[in-house]
């Protein structure tokens, strides 16, 4: 059998370095529940109605931001022996436009809408694309989302970046289903949510809390937060 050898190099160097790092350095928990869409694509059709292309990295982006006002310990990182809280809520999103992991982060979403936030997402989306992100761009997140919208996949593992507090993964969608109220059986669109929290920072109780509180979020989001 032949074999061909390729030296990790570049951003696969680094990382295939940072992931060795946080699993071996992070005691990590992760909690899955899946999500009635529903509510949530009504509000993306009537954005979208309006004008406002949304994407589903932004508009879990601002889901997860509402629920962290909530559970502002859960906002923060591990430094040594130390917990870092942070006074704003900055998104990092994991893209891969075909050369590689970029990491790109919107900031200070509690002060956002919606809208706000997906027109900065796709503005940097265009960067990675042309290669003109600053520094500014690539830092200063305070948690992560993950979203896996055109796979199949049911449910995945994501592994906590930037010794971070929380990060959030999200399945596409796909039709289940469902029993309702009355005990009918109703076809709702399912997405997968899996919470992966940082032990060191907090325990079940309080990641327990913001997987809950983001479930209603989702079902109830005008509730929660600022759409336009």
């Amino acid at each position: 059998m032949e074999i061909r050898r390729e030296k990790l190099r570049g951003i696969r160097k680094y990382i295939a370095q940072s992931m060795r790092d946080s699993v071996h350095n992070h005691p990590n928990g992760r909690a899955f529940l899946d999500i009635d869409m529903t509510a949530l694509q009504a509000v993306k059709a009537e954005c979208e109605a309006a004008g406002h292309k949304i994407s589903m990295s932004a508009l879990w982006a601002k889901v997860v931001a509402a629920g962290l006002e909530q559970y502002p310990r859960l906002n923060s990182r591990i430094e040594g022996d130390e917990i870092i809280y942070y006074d704003e809520i900055n998104c990092g999103f994991g893209v891969d436009v075909g050369d590689g992991l970029y990491i790109i982060v919107i900031h200070d979403l509690a002060n956002k809408t919606l809208v706000e936030t997906a027109e900065e997402f796709r503005a940097l989306i265009k960067k990675v694309k042309d290669h003109t992100l600053t520094a500014e761009d690539t830092q200063g997140s305070t948690y992560t989302v993950t979203c896996m919208t055109n796979s199949r996949v049911k449910a995945f593992e994501s592994i906590l970046t930037n010794d971070q507090a929380i990060i959030v993964g999200v399945t596409g969608i796909r039709k289940e289903v469902v029993v309702g109220e009355n005990d009918e059986l109703l076809v709702r669109p399912i997405s997968t949510l899996i919470m992966t929290n940082e032990h060191a920072i907090s325990d079940g109780r309080e990641a327990d809390g913001l997987t809950n509180l983001l479930y209603d979020i989702t079902q109830d989001p005008k509730k929660y937060m600022k759409i336009m």
